[in-house]
């Protein structure tokens, strides 16, 4: 029976798996979780057992499905059957599934053209799905080719001529489950989540691209591409009045992150201090403002910890990033407004700085690889507006020791405060230019800012307004008339509010300038946001954006591009206190959202409903049900057997007594050699048997061989033979003879 179950399987189990994996999701509930998969399994073995079981089983199961189906529906109240039984009309949906997987694998398994034609189609699917580039996911593809195998493995047996052991299905079942075991090595061993991806045709192309690029690096030019593209007026370089996005994008570089759910970032490589109406260039000497990255961060964390805020995560949140070049052919390295510097790896650690920008020795090209801590600010909660209006001053000498020797676990000596305050003095100097806006556009800056509690709000506010204004790749080149900042402001803000990247930050830059803010103007790349924990950047990613400077606090970048700029807002710890309160405990888990996009002071807490008790008598009824049923199946199936046994005739009442003997003797170990005879059996046996139990042998070698007309006294002692094994049989192996005599017909 055991041989005929697994035959069965070889085919039921792929197609069940193919057909659940396709059909599950469209209606299965998601809630669900593996409910479909378990009843998947539990049902395909039901329908094996009951298709080659021996009568005792097939009663057995039918009692067991009778009393679970009767017991639920007598145990679910009737007013509430209907809605009860509607909610999971997907477990008979599940049944009819695998019902018609199995009994297609019962045709396979028993015609052979059937189980070609099967395989044929199976192949076209595969090659179907290359063609057109589809994605059945990595367990069907499994699945087909598990299908493809057995039948190239079953008609390798049947043109196998054998000797011994000559049924198929048993060489079948003995060397299925290592195809089995293949596929599951394959399913939990890494694999591209392109199943059609060729990855070694791809690795050796790109083995190919990247010795072709690094080979063009090393014989171009000494042009640097971020210096190449800076500037945007018509007597500058690369971009010009009109910004070309014509060309197809060509990949600069790759950023992974160690979260999938990632936010956009900018990250700069090259910053500017002076504008002259039309360009921008870089008057900071030659050794830039110093550690200007470490101290900013620093300084950062000092009006955090100070600022009595309890969770500093409130207001600033890290996510790790690795950023590795690829066409980016440069000396520049590519890091965010705020990262934490003694975090840095890779590349980066062989960084200086110069005017301010953090560069390599050279220039760094393919395969330049680095990682560090990016920070990201709450910038628009009302909260964090709150905080920054509330700082006034630099910080103070206690409190920038503190944070070292806390945060960062350095000596003061490492970070002298006489460094801080010649960084904020070398900020003022580098970053603040007196700009003085016309009348008119002052009258509608006041506007603007009418209501602000401090200069960050106003910010704030600058940034959405040029965020509305047009975006477009074609301004037009700035006026020649246009000889200043101010007279740039007039223009663009009054006259031709439309631009790119380039204008809108100049414009932020300057509106900082003008309300005595410094602020520089930094270029590099927009990384969008990610679900995958990665993204590949393009040269049509290249952006520019402003960086303010709050003292006290540190620079904070701000993006007022259209379809750029992005309120960077996420809960706070009193906020995820408040919300959590209202939630059962059974609904903590939805509350795992790193990132909150939304507005989390404007959130509405919807109301959680009232859990609802599952009666015990869902439990108990089918419990009893079955408990009830499963002695009357025993007792149906010996008053069957009773009947067909008497309807026999002397003969095959013996024959199925000799069986059914024969059986109990390999229950109890007795097995009989290949080429053996029955007489050498019962020699051999009758030494390990008390007296007697091997008396029948004789018996049925007479049935067997002799042609003897059969008698009542020979039935009589197979009966007897048969009491007393059976006797024997529970007295030896009690708990194993229970099992075996429930099991077997």
């Amino acid at each position: 029976m055991l041989t005929s179950i697994l035959s069965s399987m070889i085919y039921a189990l792929p197609i069940s798996v193919i057909c659940a994996a396709q059909l599950f999701p469209l209606f299965c509930p998601e809630d669900a979780a593996a409910g479909p998969w378990f009843a998947t399994a539990v049902f395909l073995a039901v329908c094996a057992f009951f298709r080659h079981g021996s009568l005792k089983i097939r009663l057995i199961i039918g009692a067991a499905i009778l009393a679970l189906s009767a017991g639920i529906f007598f145990a679910v109240a009737e007013e509430d059957r209907a809605g009860f039984f509607a909610e999971r009309l997907w477990i008979l949906l599940v049944l009819l599934i695998i019902l018609g997987a199995f009994i297609a694998g019962e045709l396979l398994s028993a015609f052979r053209l059937l189980r070609i034609a099967c395989a044929a189609v199976c192949l076209g699917i595969i090659v179907f799905l290359i063609i057109r580039g589809k994605d059945p996911g990595a367990l069907t593809c499994a699945m087909l080719f598990t299908i493809i195998l057995s039948v190239i493995i079953s008609e390798v047996q049947h043109y196998w001529k054998k000797e011994g052991e000559t049924d198929e299905r048993k060489h079948m079942v003995s060397i299925i489950p290592f195809i089995f075991l293949c596929s599951v090595l394959v399913l939990c061993s890494p694999f591209s989540k392109d199943p059609y991806g060729w990855p070694v045709a791809n690795r050796i192309w790109q083995f190919a691209k990247d010795t072709y690029t690094k080979i063009s690096q090393f014989f171009s030019s000494d042009e640097d591409y971020m210096e190449a593209t800076i500037g945007f007026s018509s007597g500058a370089p690369g971009i010009s009045g009109k910004l070309s996005t014509d060309s197809a994008p060509k990949e600069m570089f790759t950023v992974s992150f160690t979260r999938k759910e990632t936010p956009s970032l900018n990250l700069g490589a090259c910053g500017y201090n002076e504008f002259d109406g039309h360009s921008w260039s870089n008057s900071a000497g030659e050794s830039g403002i110093g550690r200007r990255h470490a101290l900013d961060m620093i300084e950062t964390r000092a009006a955090l910890m100070n600022s009595g805020t309890r969770n500093i995560t409130d207001h600033l949140r890290s996510v790790e990033v690795t950023v590795t070049y690829s066409n980016l052919n440069t000396r520049y390295a590519l890091l965010p407004g705020k990262y934490m510097d003694g975090l840095s790896q890779g590349a980066l650690l062989e960084t200086k700085n110069d005017r301010d920008n953090i560069v390599f020795a050279g220039k760094r090209g393919l395969g330049t690889s680095y990682g560090f801590s990016a920070n990201m600010l709450n910038k628009n909660h009302k909260e964090f507006i709150d905080f920054l209006n509330g700082i006034h001053g630099s910080v103070s000498e206690n409190e920038w020791y503190d944070t070292v020797s806390s945060v960062l676990l350095k000596r003061k000596s490492d970070y002298p405060y006489e460094e801080y305050l010649s960084y904020v003095q070398s900020i003022r100097e580098n970053y603040y230019r007196n700009v003085q806006v016309s009348p008119e556009l002052r009258e509608r800056l006041d506007k603007l800012y009418d209501g602000c509690n401090g200069a960050y709000e106003k910010m704030l506010r600058v940034e959405a307004v040029l965020s509305r204004f047009t975006y477009t790749t074609s301004p037009g080149s700035i006026p020649e008339y246009v000889d200043s900042p101010e007279g740039f402001l007039d223009w663009f803000m009054l006259d031709n509010p439309m631009g790119y990247c380039s204008h809108f930050a100049t414009a932020m830059v300057l509106l900082a300038r003008a309300e005595g803010l410094p602020a520089r103007y930094v270029e590099g790349f927009f990384v969008p946001s990610s679900s995958k924990g990665g993204t590949t950047v393009t040269d049509h990613n290249s952006h520019s954006w402003a960086e303010i400077y709050f003292e006290g606090f540190g620079f904070i970048p701000f993006d007022p591009t259209p379809g750029y700029a992005s309120a960077t807002i996420w809960q706070t710890a009193s906020e995820r206190s408040a919300y959590l309160s209202t939630l059962s405990k059974g609904s903590l888990e939805a509350f795992t959202t790193e990132w909150d996009d939304g507005d989390a002071s404007g959130s509405q807490v919807e109301e959680s409903e009232p859990e609802v008790k599952q009666s015990p008598a869902l439990i108990l009824i089918p419990t009893l049900m079955l408990a009830l049923l499963f002695p009357a199946s025993i007792l149906l199936y010996r008053e069957i057997t009773k009947r067909r046994f008497n309807k026999l005739t002397l003969a095959q009442k013996s024959v199925a007594l000799c069986h059914a003997n024969m059986r109990l003797m390999r229950f109890l170990g007795a097995k009989m050699n290949v080429g053996e005879t029955l007489r050498e059996f019962a020699e051999r046996r009758e030494q390990d048997l008390p007296e007697g139990l091997t008396d029948f042998i004789t018996i049925y070698e007479e049935i067997s061989y002799s042609g003897r007309p059969l008698t009542d006294d020979m039935l009589f002692s197979l009966m007897r033979a048969n009491r007393d094994l059976a006797g024997y049989a529970s007295k030896k192996h009690r708990v194993a003879y229970f099992f075996y005599s429930l099991f077997t017909g």
